[in-house]
């Protein structure tokens, strides 16, 4: 009765996991309950990024949850949607980190960067040695991808980026930001 009442599954998803998700699905948590839980409020207390509880999600084979190679465990999707639902119980905030690195920035590289963009950024982000941040919110527009602003312009060996961004998604803590 008490597992029911501090892991509540109301909707008895867990019953159709696999012996392999129920694994996954245990790392992750006994991670939050032993590394997380016990210090995050701390590192909020003191105005902290608490990189040191999110690197070691690294140990846990989960960065990058769905990419195939670079380092990253090439999940499922319901495996991916596992992980964010046992990382949200721990704590919403690591697990808005974990989205944005994962899924928003490396999933972005992923599926749209070149060959050479994936090998220098994935391998490293799959490890947190590099953190990663999402920028798509415009002042003027929002969210709204259809009518975003901000554009880019190759200048020689480089790009020229002009526009306006607002709530960068791990933005105060990332060395590569996908916009």
């Amino acid at each position: 009765m008490s597992e029911l009442l501090e892991n509540p599954d109301f909707f008895l998803l867990d019953q159709q996991l696999s012996a392999e998700e129920t694994a996954l699905r245990d790392r992750v948590r006994t991670y939050g309950q032993e590394h997380v839980l016990p210090a995050i409020n701390a590192f909020w207390e003191r105005g902290e990024h608490p990189l040191p509880v999110f690197k070691g999600l690294a140990d846990l084979g989960i960065v990058g949850t769905f990419i195939e190679g670079y380092g990253c465990p090439g999940l499922s999707r319901q495996a991916a949607g596992l992980v964010a639902r046992e990382m949200g119980r721990i704590d919403g905030s690591v697990n808005t980190f974990f989205g944005v690195h994962s899924n928003l920035c490396m999933g972005s590289i992923y599926m749209l960067g070149n060959e050479e963009q994936r090998q220098r950024w994935l391998p490293t982000m799959a490890k947190i040695e590099k953190t990663g941040a999402f920028a798509l919110t415009e002042p003027t527009h929002g969210s709204d991808s259809v009518s975003l602003e901000t554009s880019a312009r190759r200048d020689g060996d480089h790009w020229v980026l002009n526009g306006h961004k607002r709530w960068i998604g791990n933005g105060h803590a990332a060395d590569v930001i996908v916009l």
